[in-house]
């Protein structure tokens, strides 16, 4: 089921032509990365790092954030976030000359029905299709002033500060408007010993990295956040750096999976992610732990929270010199590893 197959199908049947270089864009090219080479003419955007990676790695032009146009054509990739999904619509539509062609796509598990119909509502009747599990619908752009509903859209995906959490953060991103259960079980453990160089691994939004900071000022001499979404990374700036006071902070857009620098840390701490798509996928938190081992130096501890039923353990009994659980509560289990 790809919705990257999907959006295709229009254009590989000729019901759509195809763009011509440099003529359109692709927005949430991030939401799946498996696209057609007939697509290489539009411009990808996504701020997913792996994504990226592998559509540069398959020919495309990749950017994180959309050149000024206007454009003959857009493509939306619908993600799993409605208000995300909204303001990549309204984002598309502003960026199209009249006359333009818009053209969404969104699996049927997440909510496409609902989004193309606000999309009728705004635009006017679409043309659609049903194909690989997923529904492709389309439109021309008309002359005239923008639907008032798309400043509403793009309003609703702005990064604002979080009531429950205190900390900047927006729709899209993991766990935004609340504290991750695990990650506040993995924050009891950070006051006591960990200190020197600190690495966070998959720090989303930065919580994890503000709560050490909160614990232990002054003992972290500084602090690397990775993580893979661009938007989660500067949200984390924002929240984090306010804490510093003398540790010195690092901000990396990189995927964890490909490779970090090998012994820089002393302590790493993670609440890797576990899904591919709606699946589980143990081997992203594995791969996170193999990591981890290679970043850390001799001595150095590695403390991971994850869900109690997932299989971790051997992975660090294969990369750590020890391993015990520090800490069960909520489904959740800490994990520590020591090199």
């Amino acid at each position: 089921m790809s919705i990257a197959k999907a959006i295709h199908h229009p254009f590989a049947t000729g019901l759509l032509p195809l763009p011509a270089r440099g003529t359109g864009f692709i927005l949430n090219a991030g939401a799946d990365s498996a696209l057609s080479p007939d697509l290489r003419p539009l411009i990808c955007v996504t701020g997913f790092k792996p994504a990226h990676d592998a559509l540069v790695q398959a020919g495309f032009q990749v950017v994180r954030d959309l050149p000024a146009g206007p454009y003959r054509t857009g493509l939306c990739l619908m993600t799993k976030h409605k208000a995300e999904s909204l303001a990549a619509m309204a984002q598309a539509w502003e960026a199209l000359e009249p006359g333009g062609l818009l053209v969404c796509c969104g699996d049927n598990d997440t909510g496409v029905a609902s989004l193309m119909k606000a999309a009728r509502q705004a635009f006017g009747e679409m043309e659609n299709l049903s194909k690989h599990h997923a529904r492709v619908f389309w439109t021309v752009k008309q002359a005239g002033p923008p639907p008032a509903i798309l400043a509403e859209w793009q309003e609703g995906a702005t990064v604002r500060r979080v009531e429950a959490t205190g900390f900047m953060a927006g729709p899209g991103m993991h766990g935004w408007n609340k504290v991750d259960a695990g990650s506040r079980l993995l924050a009891t453990q950070f006051p006591g010993a960990i200190r020197g160089r600190v690495a966070d691994l998959g720090a989303g939004w930065g919580y994890l990295s503000a709560e050490l900071l909160r614990a232990g000022p002054g003992r972290v001499a500084g602090l690397d956040l990775y993580e893979a979404d661009a938007a989660s990374l500067a949200a984390a700036a924002t929240n984090v750096a306010p804490l510093a006071g003398g540790t010195v902070l690092k901000y990396h857009w990189a995927d964890v999976t490909a490779g970090l620098p090998r012994g820089r840390f002393d302590w790493i701490i993670t609440n890797p992610p576990f899904h591919a798509g709606k699946a589980t996928d143990v081997t992203l938190g594995s791969q996170f732990i193999i990591r981890a081992a290679e970043a850390l130096g001799t001595g150095g501890t590695l403390l991971l929270v994850a869900n109690k039923h997932l299989p971790y353990e051997a992975v660090f009994d294969g990369h750590f010199k020890s391993r015990r659980t520090v800490a069960e509560a909520e489904g959740f289990k800490v994990i520590e590893g020591r090199k």
